[in-house]
């Protein structure tokens, strides 16, 4: 498990100043950039390997409002790992209340840049993966 915390400027709302459904899902990213940012395999160097890690799918859920200035703390979970793909969970809570204010599933596939083919995830890659791994469940979320 990793936390990111963060907070909703105005940037990120709609015209009712809470939260515009897709900046959610950029705080995902946001929270996984980080995630990443904190350990031996930055995003710049995935970018700069042969392979690229493109979002398949994303889905969200809200379920308490966020608004301008709301701190949020962001749990990142590895979901589900399999060959050449992982989704990761993300819970995202109010920080002064701790209340769940909304979820995030976000699943990308590895992909070789030269033939856009899935390709293995690299067992460097796995190991930072499973750090996302629930330390209290010591094991992968459903």
């Amino acid at each position: 498990m990793y936390r990111y915390q963060t907070r909703v400027y105005l940037h990120d709302t709609d015209a009712t100043g809470v939260i515009y459904f897709s900046q959610q899902l950029n705080l995902a990213m946001q929270a996984f950039e980080n995630f990443l940012r904190q350990g031996p395999f930055s995003l710049k160097e995935i970018l700069a390997s042969s392979y690229l890690m493109p979002i398949v799918h994303a889905e969200a859920d809200y379920l308490s409002p966020l608004t301008v200035d709301d701190e949020v703390d962001i749990a990142l979970y590895l979901h589900k790992m399999g060959t050449s793909s992982f989704t990761i969970s993300y819970d995202f809570f109010h920080r002064t209340s701790s209340t769940l204010a909304g979820t995030a599933k976000i699943t990308h596939v590895l992909t070789l840049k030269e033939t856009k083919k899935s390709t293995p995830i690299p067992e460097e890659l796995r190991g930072i993966l499973t750090q996302l791994l629930p330390l209290e469940e010591g094991s992968i979320r459903e």
